[in-house]
């Protein structure tokens, strides 16, 4: 749509520009009808508030669009043996922690009587290694149930660990901001669920491989949100 929008933009203001440049060209000629109702001497105009128009109409949609969500990402792979998907995710109402509806309606039978349910949620780190890594959050354990809600606040290795990051942002702005300004500082989340085996602690997840080494799954489907703070500038 949005390509669309762009050339149909494009023909509409460089044919009016034209229409003005070269007019015996561009321009309708006087004794035809469609001057009536399409180019002549005030083409630019018309180019511009249809363009104008045009462009208003896609804004409008595409603020519809982003303000119904603040996703960044969801992927939901077939062949998952879990059969779970993560449905519906963000952080929580004072962006403390987070939250995630996931649907376990196909949910093996087997796996039913042998796992819980988890939610696990870090900041995204390309540098890296998502299995490896310990500044992660991870949910109480939940009986299977076709559509579970987990909600679970950061743990601290990962508030510590986004307070530092925040603060590092800060300091590489040029020009440095006065101190007490308050900014706005975005962290970008992954979501991912686990099934873990019944009985065991979930203390003992540190990192996403833990999953794996003590005999638990890690489900294909995950999600990633933007979680925005303010921050008041040291």
């Amino acid at each position: 749509m949005g390509k669309i929008v762009a050339i149909i933009v494009v023909i509409l203001t460089a044919w009016g520009a034209l229409a003005q440049i070269v007019p015996g060209v561009f321009q309708i000629r006087e004794h035809q009808r469609l001057k009536t109702y399409l180019w002549g001497p005030k083409t630019i105009w018309i180019a511009v508030l249809l363009g104008g128009m045009t462009v208003g109409v896609y804004i409008w949609n595409l603020e519809a669009r982003l303000a119904t969500t603040g996703t960044v990402s969801s992927v939901a792979s077939t062949g998952d043996e879990t059969g779970l998907l993560i449905v519906g995710w963000g952080p929580t109402q004072d962006g403390s922690g987070c939250s995630a509806v996931v649907n376990a309606a196909k949910l093996p039978m087997a796996f039913k009587d042998k796992f819980d349910i988890a939610l696990v949620c870090g900041y995204a780190n390309p540098t890296v290694d998502r299995l490896k890594d310990t500044r992660i959050s991870v949910s109480s354990l939940f009986t299977p149930q076709e559509v579970l809600q987990i909600t679970l606040p950061f743990s601290d290795a990962m508030t510590d660990f986004i307070a530092k990051d925040e603060q590092t942002t800060i300091e590489k702005l040029q020009p440095r901001p006065t101190k007490g300004t308050v900014l706005a500082v975005q962290h970008v989340v992954w979501f991912k669920a686990i099934l873990v085996p019944k009985g065991m602690d979930r203390t003992n997840i540190q990192k996403l491989s833990d999953v794996l080494a003590s005999g638990g799954k890690i489900a294909n489907s995950e999600a990633s949100v933007v979680i925005g703070h303010t921050v008041p500038a040291p």
